[in-house]
């Protein structure tokens, strides 16, 4: 290989399949719908416009202030979470010559201090991409790249959801479960009151509707945002959650194999997700420290391992040297192969 830029595979270009904007146009159409239903079809309901200002239920006209402003301010943030998660780039393997990949024999010299390797030791590396793979990246062949700590590949943002547009993904759950919880639940006051007989068959029909659809999608988000709050408490992707839950070939994996190597702590990995000031876990910016290669710090379960591995075998080697001479003096074998135990080999 004589040149290895030019041997590089062509980048595929983003969004050149206007098909796959489908279902992005879907979520919006349904965003809209539910906005305009609980916006024409409640709030200005609550606020009573049509009605002369002495007949007026003052209680609820307050009631539908408040839920109004909140309403627009969560479906701002939503919104903002939406086209985030779309236009940031997840994350791919840099081009250079650490990560460009020409033959089996870089595979040694080259470790890049990397945790997941192949079985037979290798660095791992993608065949489309021509690339070693850092830790926890995947090749999409949908994107037709490697993402950077790959999760899934979501059609409805049409792009990945990996190391930079994670948190994006997280809040755009979030904010989708508030506002749908939110409409659920005030707007059975509209649906109860739709019951009356002089209300007109349209506005009827869109609040039931507004009412079943929101409560099905509610239903759905609420239990995948429940998950993703668990892989992060866990420190796991999707891709790591199915290959840990659910192995290849049926093989069983221990309790212990099925934690990630990458765990810090609850707050370490929320703050691996959400950034690291508390202040602004919930804002869509400020994104996570890192660069998406390296995710091994001072503080993930691996490291602690290898830690308490380095504690117990300076023990042992203290308990080794300090044996002998003890049995000595009161005129035992001064042999430590003869007077201890075998220990047991402690692999770092």
């Amino acid at each position: 290989m004589v040149n290895g830029a030019s041997s590089m595979p062509a980048k595929p270009r983003r969004f050149g399949e206007p098909a796959k904007f489908l279902p992005v146009l879907f979520v919006c159409c349904t965003i809209g719908i539910l906005y305009l239903i609980y916006f024409i079809y409640h709030c200005l309901g609550m606020l009573q416009g049509d009605v002369p200002a002495d007949r007026r239920d003052d209680d609820m006209r307050s009631r539908g202030i408040v839920q109004m402003i909140s309403f627009h301010i969560v479906t701002a943030m939503l919104l903002i979470c939406y086209v985030r998660s779309i236009l940031e780039h997840p994350g791919e393997i840099p081009d250079n010559e650490a990560w460009e990949y020409t033959n089996e024999s870089q595979s040694h010299a080259l470790n890049m201090n990397l945790q997941e390797m192949k079985k037979s030791g290798d660095r791992r590396h993608c065949k489309w991409c021509a690339k070693f793979k850092p830790d926890r990246c995947h090749h999409c062949r949908v994107c037709r790249t490697c993402i950077l700590k790959m999760d899934h590949h979501c059609p409805w943002i049409y792009n990945c959801v990996g190391f930079k547009n994670y948190k994006y993904f997280f809040l755009l759950l979030l904010y989708s479960v508030i506002v749908l919880q939110m409409i659920i639940w005030t707007m059975l006051e509209s649906v109860f009151r739709s019951w009356d007989i002089d209300t007109p068959f349209a506005t009827m029909f869109f609040v039931l509707f507004g009412e079943t659809l929101s409560v099905f999608l509610g239903i759905l988000l609420t239990t995948f945002f429940f998950f993703h709050i668990w892989l992060m408490l866990k420190s796991m992707t999707t891709i790591e959650f199915c290959e840990k839950k659910m192995p290849k070939g049926g093989k069983e994996v221990s309790q212990a194999d099925q934690a990630s190597v990458y765990d810090m702590g609850p707050c370490g990995n929320i703050s691996s997700v959400l950034g690291n000031n508390p202040l602004f876990w919930f804002v869509p910016g400020f994104p996570p420290d890192g660069d998406g290669l390296s995710y091994v710090t001072p503080q993930t379960r691996l490291t602690k391992d290898l830690e308490a591995g380095r504690g117990i075998r300076r023990k042992t080697h203290q308990k080794q040297q300090r044996l002998p001479s003890h049995r000595g003096q009161r005129g035992g074998s001064t042999n430590s192969e003869e007077s201890l135990p075998s220990m047991p080999n402690f692999q770092g």
